[in-house]
């Protein structure tokens, strides 16, 4: 198939309002697949963003309604990027059933991919996760998933992945599923099983409070991730009312919008995506403004990226060993002397290799203390 028989044309409602004419406009500097303007050639762009209004297999009815109104919403905002080549491929055409929908998107993201494109998806609902990631399983072998929720939705007794269960069948992947983190979940909206599950496959989950004293702590965690699957029910209602079933605790907006620049900035990151805005229960827009402010953070944080390679021959970076009474083996850090981020450096003991992971200043400074890092536990044993 071509790729324009997958989507729709952008079409608004009222275009004037939103193709203003100021020439800074993030309508002005993109490429729009129009009815009069197809898209065909995709080699010359960077970013895709598409739509995605599927929300049949969950209970947040109005979810579909999203792709559009976040879009109408970022065309007004001023472009995050002057060298960026962003192409805005409109929206996905729902399938029969929300499992045609499912095939297409799998197939479509495949082909951004094989494209060299790091692609934004406006779901939509986010069991849309379970497709994208079974299109980087046909692109990669091993695949890092991080996913921000105040629930963690993989609940065992459903028949069919849907939007609260959709992860079970993912952290089963154990070929293809390198490392998993589900991030801001609240305690008392998370079956204890779920965390247990979790942590039994040596993936994360990290509770909302543990990472409200610090945000900086998560991008070492973005920055080896393929994909970023973000449910603005993760935010606090006061930011984010769009939702079905909001909570009064979360994240900040300007949190929210921190998160995604970090995800922007992160060496790895192909595909971000944000699901669950539902407008049927948004007020003013509110959650629909947020949701395309944090797409221009993510954009921003692109346009900004450093792919970092560390090795101890480069000169850009700086290695620091570390010896522990209870390991066999020496731990080896690398900080950037350009960004100043920190990796650290991990046995395989199947193929006798070494994989690096990024890390964290504090992980350097507990080595230091005779303790071992928990990334340095988790992937060992991973590896092993």
């Amino acid at each position: 198939m071509e790729l324009t028989d997958y989507l729709d044309p952008v079409e608004l409602d009222k275009p004037e309002e939103y193709y203003l004419q100021c020439e800074e406009l993030f309508s002005k500097t993109i490429n729009i697949h129009t009815a009069s303007n197809r898209i065909m050639d995709l080699s010359r762009y960077n970013l895709a963003l598409l739509g995605v209004p599927e929300d049949r297999n969950s209970y947040n009815k109005g979810a579909a309604l999203a792709p559009n109104n976040i879009r109408s919403e970022l065309y007004k905002l001023i472009s995050p990027s002057n060298k960026l080549k962003v192409v805005d491929l409109g929206n996905l055409k729902p399938g029969n059933t929300y499992i045609d929908t499912y095939f297409a998107l799998k197939d479509l993201v495949y082909q951004l991919l094989c494209a060299n494109l790091t692609i934004i998806i406006i779901g939509g609902t986010q069991e849309l996760t379970l497709p994208v990631f079974q299109a980087f399983e046909n692109y990669q072998e091993k695949i890092n998933l991080v996913v921000f929720d105040s629930r963690i939705d993989s609940q065992r007794e459903v028949l069919k992945p849907s939007s609260d269960s959709y992860l079970f069948e993912i952290l089963l992947k154990k070929r293809t599923l390198f490392k998993f983190m589900n991030i801001g979940h609240q305690a008392y909206l998370t079956e204890k099983y779920n965390i247990e599950f979790i942590g039994k496959l040596f993936h994360d989950a990290i509770r909302l409070g543990e990472i409200r004293d610090d945000l900086k702590k998560i991008e070492p965690y973005l920055r080896d991730t393929d994909i970023v699957s973000f449910d603005m029910g993760a935010i606090r209602q006061s930011d984010a009312p769009g939702h079905f079933r909001p909570s009064p605790n979360g994240f900040y907006a300007e949190e929210a919008c921190q998160i995604a620049r970090y995800a922007g900035v992160s060496d790895l990151v192909r595909l971000f995506g944000i699901f669950e805005t539902n407008p049927k229960h948004d007020t003013n827009n509110h959650t629909s403004v947020l949701a395309a402010q944090m797409i221009w953070h993510f954009i921003e944080g692109l346009d900004f990226r450093v792919v970092e390679v560390p090795v101890s021959d480069n000169s850009n970076f700086k290695t620091f060993i570390v010896g522990h009474t209870d390991l066999d083996f020496e731990m080896t850090f690398y900080k950037s002397m350009l960004t100043e981020r920190w990796w650290l450096e991990i046995p395989n003991m199947k193929d006798e290799t070494k994989v690096m992971v990024a890390c964290s200043y504090d992980d350097y400074l507990k080595a230091c203390n005779h303790e071992v890092p928990e990334i340095w536990w988790k992937t060992f044993q991973k590896l092993s």
